[in-house]
């Protein structure tokens, strides 16, 4: 990882979850796993039969978030999957044994203790989250960004640019709050607002960026420094997909979280004419140093809690 700065080598080896995202036809789709360094690549495993792993069969792009500290990392890149039971995977798994082997060890030793939590909850591991039924998949990085809560502190690569923005801001009235579809007990674990991860889609493919978000009686909003939303190169009205959890430090069971897919409208707080008092008084009231809000309309939610998953669709 030698074209990687020191800073983004530490945060990629110290973090714990990875926010990685695929475009789907209905927007980006994006969720928390657990991931390696080795090589220059990002390696993570995911179930044969998820999304991310069908879409990766026709489209290998791929874009992710690590955080650690204070600290978080933006990628995209170009995905590789291996699967013993896909013959299509086979001689690349035997051209690239040597870099496979570095990275199971690292993501084993890494990841040791959620198989130690695994190992606990045997008797009730579905066999998609068992080594049979996964796909071993590596990211080759293309671009880089690091980031705080100010903003962008360095890049690698050409990243979207101008963020196009509404230009008036208008509280909306009426209907039900936006997560009123999740089960009670994922809204109850989830509460009303805290760090998320929202992936747009943006002038280059899905980014997926670090926000603080909300959720009040009507609406779901997030707050991020306007240099960190011009990653995206997107709006004023993109597909996007906000994903919050409630993480475990090594049991999957534990584990609760859910993904709103809807479109996502941005508002650049010093673009703004009318509306923007109280714009920036909700971007502030979650984010330290709020240079944009986004308002997320949802069409779907997807949850999860331990091994159990659904979705609904709310528009």
């Amino acid at each position: 990882m030698s074209f990687l700065s020191t800073a983004v080598q530490q945060v990629l080896e110290d973090g714990s979850f990875c926010a990685v995202a695929t475009s789907t036809p209905r927007g980006p789709h994006c969720t928390p796993l657990v991931f390696a360094c080795s090589g220059g690549r990002i390696w993570l495993t995911t179930s044969r039969g998820s999304v991310k792993s069908r879409v990766w069969k026709a489209d290998p792009g791929a874009a992710g978030l690590i955080r650690h500290g204070g600290l978080s990392v933006v990628f995209t890149g170009t995905v590789k999957t291996y699967d013993a039971l896909d013959r299509n995977t086979w001689a690349a798994a035997v051209a690239g044994a040597t870099s496979i082997a570095r990275a199971t060890a690292r993501f084993s030793k890494k990841n040791a203790r959620f198989f130690a939590g695994y190992a606990m909850d045997a008797r009730q591991v579905p066999l998609a989250w068992t080594p049979p039924g996964r796909v071993f998949v590596g990211i080759d990085l293309e671009r880089t960004a690091l980031l705080d809560d100010e903003g962008v502190q360095e890049g690698r690569g050409r990243w979207g640019g101008e963020t196009l923005s509404h230009r008036t801001f208008r509280r909306l009235k009426g209907g039900e709050p936006a997560l009123a579809a999740l089960p009670h007990d994922i809204r109850a674990e989830l509460g009303s607002g805290g760090q998320g991860s929202l992936a747009i889609a943006g002038v280059r493919g899905p980014v997926v960026v670090p926000v603080r978000w909300l959720a009040d009686a009507t609406s779901l909003y997030a707050a991020l420094p306007a240099e960190t939303l011009a990653l995206a190169g997107a709006g004023p009205d993109a597909a996007a997909a906000l994903t919050v959890d409630k993480p475990s430090a090594w049991r999957a069971r534990a584990m609760a979280g859910a993904m709103v897919q809807g479109t996502a409208s941005l508002f650049v707080l010093d673009r703004l004419g009318s509306g923007a008092k109280t714009a920036r008084a909700i971007a502030a009231s979650v984010h330290p140093a709020p240079g944009a809000l986004v308002r997320i309309s949802p069409l779907r939610l997807v949850w999860w809690k331990g091994w159990s998953s659904g979705s609904v669709q709310v528009a």
